[in-house]
């Protein structure tokens, strides 16, 4: 049996979903319920991506921690997936333990591997507000 894994990208936990974010996650909904259809075994994952500056900045313009943020916003987003009657298999958090474990070991294994390669680059960086 032919065997289909479909995602689409995560969202940022640091606002409520905008037309770009159902668009692509309704566009993936369609074609997993066509694979479906045609008989093959099917899998639709998606989630909310919790880490990143974004969300660090939302959270201070917040006055909250990062988590409370990440919370609040992942059940609006989850809410409004299921009113659009979007069918994942899966809809995780990136900083879910499971998420953690299988991206650690990953990383991991490319790294074993010789994929991964340290070096160092200037970023911008603000002194007025440390970020």
């Amino acid at each position: 049996m032919n065997k289909r894994l479909i995602t689409s990208a995560l969202p940022y936990v640091n606002n409520i979903p905008h037309l770009g974010n159902l668009i692509q996650m309704l566009s993936a909904d369609v074609f997993a319920r066509f694979c479906r259809s045609r008989g093959y075994e099917t899998m639709y994952v998606c989630g909310t991506d919790e880490y990143g500056t974004a969300t660090e900045t939302k959270a201070l313009q917040e006055k909250k921690t990062p988590r409370q943020l990440c919370d609040y916003y992942f059940a609006i987003h989850k809410d409004i997936y299921e009113w659009f009657d979007i069918a994942f298999d899966k809809f995780g958090r990136t900083s879910n333990e499971e998420c953690t474990e299988i991206t650690q070991s990953i990383f991991k294994d490319l790294d074993k591997n010789g994929f991964i390669k340290e070096h160092t680059s200037k970023q911008l960086y603000c002194t007025k507000c440390n970020m």
